[in-house]
């Protein structure tokens, strides 16, 4: 087969960026390269109407697809650790359009409008020295923890926002069915609670043991005492928070009022 005249007009690398996981948590073949040096190229025309499709956003397939093409390195977008998938978007944003982003903010004083120039690269710095905070240490034994991959967050994420509908609707059904609706996801919740524990837990050792197996763990968590498992839920949500994307100081052009606004990784704008 002749070789494509074409070919040297394709697209190359814009950026290279270093994966805040620092490589670590990828399943085997799905990361190829250098994770400190690894190419980013600009969206695509397909690219761009795919993240306009709202199936494919919801799903998070359009998140998936877009890694998947602007990030050779990646073979599989669903497998990648969540808390890479920020930074990856960042860069693509970047090697897109550039490093600056026009954000919107209504004054919470005023109410005015303003827009604010928010420069992405900064945002890429508070990831380069990022560590993820994998033990817990509960009485003789340490919990040890690994991020949930892109497709876990994405499930979770979606399951969530299901029972918050469902428990938004409570106002339409009839008095005596509605404490059993109310019970009936309240009990749905924390079984997704429980699963995000599991995907979240490597390992738990012990003086002389350490249990891997996904039942002997889902066992304990079952029969732990109230204090561990909220010592386990309060780790999860301060891992969350501290890899949250950092928050920009703001100030009114109108009244003055100043505040704090962080990057939205809202996939539905954030490649506008």
């Amino acid at each position: 087969m002749n070789s494509n005249p074409l070919q040297k007009y394709f697209r190359q690398p814009k950026i290279f960026m270093s994966l805040p996981s620092k490589g670590l948590f990828y399943p085997q073949g799905v990361l190829t390269g250098d994770h400190n040096n690894v190419p980013i190229f600009a969206m695509t025309g397909m690219d761009e109407l795919i993240m306009k499709t709202p199936d494919a956003l919801f799903s998070g397939e359009a998140t998936v697809k877009l890694i998947e093409s602007c990030c050779p390195y990646i073979k599989d977008g669903r497998e990648i650790p969540s808390f890479d998938v920020d930074a990856l978007l960042i860069s693509i944003r970047i090697a897109t359009f550039g490093p600056d982003m026009t954000v919107s903010h209504t004054c919470k004083n005023c109410r005015t409008e303003n827009e604010f120039e928010i420069d992405l690269t900064s945002v890429l710095e508070f990831y380069k020295d990022k560590v993820f905070n994998s033990n817990l240490e509960l009485g003789e034994l340490t919990v040890n923890f690994k991020p949930l991959s892109y497709k876990d967050m994405t499930r979770f994420n979606t399951e969530t926002f299901k029972f918050q509908k469902m428990l938004a609707q409570i106002e339409g059904i009839n008095d005596d069915k509605k404490q059993e609706f109310i019970d009936d996801v309240y009990e749905k919740l924390a079984e997704l609670q429980l699963d995000i524990f599991l995907n979240s837990i490597e390992s738990v050792s012990g003086p002389d043991f350490s249990v891997t197996e996904t039942d002997q763990i889902k066992e304990w968590l079952s029969n732990s005492e109230r204090t561990q498992y909220s010592a386990i839920k309060n780790k999860l949500e301060s891992n969350r928070e501290s890899w949250s994307t950092p928050k920009h100081h703001i100030k009114c052009a109108s009244c003055g009022t100043e505040d704090d606004i962080s990057v939205t990784m809202d996939q539905s704008n954030f490649f506008e």
